[in-house]
């Protein structure tokens, strides 16, 4: 929007000074190029700028030199404006006057021109004396109350108006003196209080105005050695605090601000130079550290800041290579792992499965011997002699349950060998389920009754 205000402002400019013969502008200078910049600016590569605040103040420095150029154009315009104003053409003054405060509202001439343009314009029966004579009148009342900054502002746009009025200039020297002995007072006290910075302050603002006072300039120079040497007293005790905190890094950058207060101290340069070594040791102790604790990526980062501050390069290189190859094994070791607890995990349930497979077979083969073998029968001892019924009376239960057949018998003793492999590879389950197949197959093998009782005690099993 300010680009397409200023276009027409040097369009209304250019058709001004066609109109009319005003006074010639200033010619822009060619070795600058300003116009040209104004529209190339915008189409400047930053591709070549490498670090971040280099590109910042690249467009930095491009943004001040199209303010630099937008004032110039400004000064231009208002000039005509004010020629405008001069030859009775208020109207066009001010437009031209009000265009420009568009574009820079801080632009205090061209308010005033504008306001008095508008004045003129719209009351054209009275003079601009009058007037001129009414903004000494509020400037003297402000005078007299001790309000000197508002009332050379007023005394500013009487001489906006009429630049050459030797009445308005006497006035504003006449204030410049009085508000230059205020801040040159102001600059006395600071500097009795120690206060060396506000003094300092106060003096160059009178010095703004009282460009050629000798001992003001003298204040100022033996001031700002006292200042220099007292910031970098207090930057020393503040460096030599954090030094002694073990705060190395801290005590060093405050070291680096003393260099810009007081460039080439020798002192600053051992300190600096020890400090270095001590930080660039630190660092290298803490990557070893953390690489023997395989924390490999925290040690890299600790020699790489090693290496920031001084210390050994390839050293530091040769660390940094071991640390990362250690990394990429113990990755390495981890994965293996990882896939060897898969395989385990897996075989395991495999046995298992196999196992319990295994398990229901021989049940199912007890059941089959047992089916095969049918009830059992007494058989006769030698020098017995069974009853006539012996054999073909059904036993009690009882009487079944203390005789078996020989086959039984060995799968029952079999089984119960097995449980007590199981037992000692502490296998409980296992060997519970033996022990119950062995009592099934003989009721009488105590020591399976006795291993199955066991195990019941000790895993609370029933």
């Amino acid at each position: 929007m300010k680009k397409y205000l200023l276009s027409i402002l040097v369009l209304s400019v250019v058709s001004a000074a066609t109109a009319a013969p005003l006074r010639q502008p200033n010619p822009i200078r060619q070795h600058g190029k300003e116009a040209g910049m104004m529209l190339d600016l915008n189409k400047v590569s930053l591709g070549t700028l490498n670090d971040v605040e280099e590109k910042k103040q690249y467009l930095s420095t491009v943004q001040l030199e199209k303010q630099r150029i937008q004032n110039y154009m400004l000064r231009q315009v208002y000039e005509n404006a004010y020629t405008l104003y001069r030859r009775g053409d208020f109207q066009r003054a001010q437009e031209m006057a009000q265009t420009i405060l568009s574009i820079d509202p801080n632009f205090t001439k061209a308010s005033t021109l504008a306001q008095q343009a508008a004045h003129m314009g719209a009351y054209g029966t009275i003079s601009e004396d009058e007037v001129i004579e009414a903004k000494f009148q509020e400037a003297n009342r402000m005078y007299d109350s001790g309000r000197l900054v508002e009332a050379q502002d007023k005394l500013d746009e009487i001489l906006t108006i009429q630049p050459h009025n030797s009445k308005a200039m006497a006035w504003q020297n006449r204030i410049n003196r009085e508000i230059a002995q205020e801040y040159a007072r102001r600059g006395d006290v600071a500097y009795d209080k120690v206060n060396y910075q506000e003094a300092l302050d106060n003096w160059y603002n009178a010095l703004l105005i009282r460009k050629d006072d000798p001992s003001l300039v003298n204040k100022i120079a033996q001031t700002e050695n006292l200042l220099r040497k007292q910031q970098v007293k207090d930057a020393m005790e503040e460096a030599m605090a954090y030094y002694n905190q073990g705060k190395f890094v801290e005590s060093y950058a405050v070291f680096e601000r003393i260099t810009k207060i007081q460039p080439g101290d020798q002192r600053v340069q051992k300190y600096m130079y020890q400090l270095k070594g001590e930080i660039a040791d630190g660092y290298y102790t803490a990557g070893n550290k953390s690489f023997k604790q395989e924390k490999y990526d925290t040690a890299i980062s600790y020699w790489t800041n090693a290496k920031k501050w001084g210390a050994d390069g390839p050293t530091i290189d040769r660390l940094i290579k071991n640390a990362r190859n250690a990394k990429e094994n113990a990755i390495k070791r981890k994965q293996e792992a990882a896939r060897k607890a898969a395989e385990d995990a897996r075989r395991k349930a495999e046995e298992a499965a196999a196992a319990e497979e295994k398990a229901l077979e021989e049940k199912e083969d007890i059941e089959t011997i047992m089916v095969e073998n049918g009830p059992a029968t007494l058989t006769p001892v030698a020098g017995e002699t069974l009853g006539p019924d012996a054999n073909n009376t059904t036993l009690g239960i009882g009487e079944a349950a203390g005789r078996v057949s020989k086959e039984a018998s060995e799968a029952s003793h079999q089984k119960y060998i097995e449980g007590l492999d199981a037992y000692h590879q502490n296998d409980y389950q296992r060997a519970r389920d033996a022990w119950i197949v062995a009592k099934q197959l003989d009721p009488g093998n105590n020591d399976a009754a006795a291993g199955l009782k066991k195990v019941e005690e000790l895993t609370g099993l029933r």
